[in-house]
């Protein structure tokens, strides 16, 4: 009898490339389903747990930066961006001449938002999609977190860790990057470049600690793959 059980939530109109980049992010830990979305005048009751996510995606991430040849290696002139050249707008990226310096840290500088410098890999002015593909091991009957009504909750908790916040209650008790935290790696500039999302559920394995049973604890392998949805010399060097 199958134990996994797989539900497609987004799935956006069809984009007729390859992906441009595919790697994963993993995390295992406790995983909270957020409730509704609080108001401008009201704290995230969850900010402390979501920035505990956004800090082991943020590792991942700059691991990949140190990693991927043209992320750690290319070279923006800070003017062009200054320009606000249109979207996917190839100027802005190979732009010659002028002082240079390396793409990580002009980026960064266009996100100085409440005590940190967030460098997000999914930005809409590169004309990058996203599509994620979560694997979701939890200690719990098979197939019962699609079923139980609450998967929405949970994958917004994650999808929040994957973006950059959008205000500073959203980093409440973490108002001060920590060392290696500068900058601060997210994947998502914004959820709304979330274009398909599609989850696996199914039993893990590994045996609890000390009897400790808690339903909360999960193990994610995300699959990220990226696409440009308007082809530019500049995101087809992602691969």
């Amino acid at each position: 009898m199958a134990t996994s059980s797989r539900v497609v939530l987004l799935s956006g109109p069809e984009i007729d490339t390859e992906a441009v980049m595919r790697f994963r992010l993993t995390y295992s830990g406790e995983l909270r389903p957020s409730g509704r979305e609080p108001d401008a005048q009201q704290p995230d009751p969850l900010a402390l747990h979501k920035h505990k996510l956004r800090q082991a995606f943020h590792v991942q991430l700059k691991q990949l930066w140190a990693t991927n040849k043209f992320l750690r290696e290319h070279e923006l002139d800070p003017r062009a961006i200054r320009a606000a050249r249109p979207v996917g707008d190839d100027r802005t990226y190979w732009s010659s001449g002028g002082r240079r310096a390396p793409m990580s840290e002009i980026v960064a500088d266009q996100y100085k938002e409440f005590g940190y410098r967030f460098l997000p890999l999914v930005r809409e002015d590169i004309s990058l999609l996203c599509s994620l593909k979560i694997l979701f091991l939890r200690r719990d009957i098979p197939g019962s977190v699609i079923s139980a009504g609450d998967i929405d909750n949970r994958i917004k908790t994650i999808i929040d860790g994957l973006r950059r916040p959008r205000n500073g209650k959203e980093v409440l008790g973490n108002e001060v990057p920590k060392e290696g935290e500068d900058p601060f790696f997210v994947l998502l500039e914004d959820d709304k470049l979330v274009t398909h999302l599609e989850v696996e559920t199914d039993t893990l394995l590994d045996p609890p600690t000390g009897g400790n049973f808690d339903h909360r604890l999960v193990h994610l392998v995300i699959t990220v793959e990226l696409r440009p949805y308007n082809v530019t010399l500049f995101n087809l060097s992602f691969s």
